[in-house]
């Protein structure tokens, strides 16, 4: 439907699921699980990754190069402002490592004040669901529409994604019956 929602039914009524958010939410805890865990296993880039930054970018990110090397990070610098990316944490998005690494950096950037790894965490998570999941109207196949689902009540929260909107809207058969004027009260 209008690759926006998802419709599903079982005996107890209908459910509309809107994707986008149901994708947020399975990336969020996925992401919030993989910050969590204390043993990190790392992966090799094949092409380093080159980030250029400002001078007063690369010192905010030399002062706290410790929250990216916990995470599985390696990182060196090269020249002048640089770093190069040589191996990330596993959890990264497959196709999206390089889009994923600077919205990363950025956020360690931007810490002004003392680090909350808890809160930091918590943005990081919210930020890369966000940016990895599929847009509103993209239509997805029927098999993918049943995995995130799957994945979607495996969820702590599956009825909210990160920001607090609603992913799942339940109509029982009651209310359908009311809907279409089957009964009356």
């Amino acid at each position: 439907a209008l690759g926006t929602y998802i419709i599903a039914q079982n005996e107890e009524g209908i459910y509309l699921i809107d994707q986008h958010a149901a994708q947020e939410r399975v990336n969020y805890e996925r992401y919030l699980n993989a910050l969590r865990k204390k043993d990190v296993t790392t992966t090799a880039l094949l092409i380093p990754i080159t980030i250029e930054l400002s001078a007063s970018d690369f010192l905010a990110l030399k002062e706290n190069l410790h929250i990216l090397t916990d995470m599985g990070f390696i990182l060196e610098e090269f020249g002048v402002n640089t770093y190069v990316v040589k191996a990330h944490p596993t959890w990264l998005l497959e196709g999206y490592e390089e889009e994923s690494i600077r919205k990363i950096i950025d956020l360690v950037i931007s810490i002004k004040d003392k680090f909350d790894p808890i809160k930091f965490n918590d943005h990081l998570a919210e930020t890369l669901a966000c940016k990895m999941s599929i847009k509103a109207n993209m239509r997805i196949s029927h098999e993918a529409q049943e995995e995130l689902l799957n994945e979607l009540v495996r969820c702590d929260n599956p009825y909210n994604c990160p920001h607090g909107r609603p992913t799942i809207i339940k109509f029982s058969i009651y209310d359908l019956e009311r809907m279409f004027k089957r009964v009356m009260n």
